[in-house]
């Protein structure tokens, strides 16, 4: 069976899109895939380390603009887009104690939901596996399960016999 994020991938690619938002740049392996898919590609992270990897990673290529910011400002950089990525949690092999915080990543999602083209996807990969992804999850969970099911569908991916695994939601904007 197919990772998580590998799930993502394999959905993504169905679809050829215009604006694409890696909101957790991490190592740039979502970045990169994405620009296979995508026009234009706009991936952030607050951490130098991050940046240097995926720069690493996707190289030369023009249509990818990597940004040393946080995914809250997304909007200084686009104002909508047709899919995007949140990979939560922490930079693998990075610092453990830097993640991403509850309260950001809500925001940055209802920010994200505005914008985001008819007919476009978000997907959340969600790490419980750690104090604060957990209670990020508990928070991003109530916040999706009560969008409007005229303007948006959810749906919940997740495997049903491991403790704390990840899990993918996926928002489609209806209209």
């Amino acid at each position: 069976m197919e990772s998580m994020i590998e799930f993502v991938h394999q959905r993504i690619s169905q679809n050829q899109y215009s604006i694409g938002i890696d909101f957790t740049m991490g190592n740039g392996h979502d970045t990169l895939f994405l620009a296979k898919y995508c026009q234009t590609v706009h991936s952030f992270d607050i951490q130098e380390q991050a940046l240097v990897s995926s720069r690493q990673l996707v190289k030369d290529q023009s249509h990818v603009f990597l940004h040393l910011d946080s995914h809250e400002h997304f909007l200084n950089y686009v104002d909508h887009f047709d899919v995007g990525i949140f990979n939560l949690g922490y930079l693998p092999q990075g610092d453990h104690h830097i993640t991403t915080q509850s309260d950001v990543t809500l925001n940055t999602l209802r920010q994200a939901l505005i914008a985001l083209n008819p007919l476009g996807h978000i997907y959340l990969v969600v790490y419980i596996g750690h104090e604060e992804g957990l209670k990020e999850s508990a928070l991003i969970d109530a916040y999706v399960a009560s969008l409007d099911h005229k303007l948006y569908n959810v749906a919940l991916f997740k495997m049903m016999n491991k403790d704390h695994a990840p899990y993918v939601l996926d928002i489609e904007k209806r209209k």
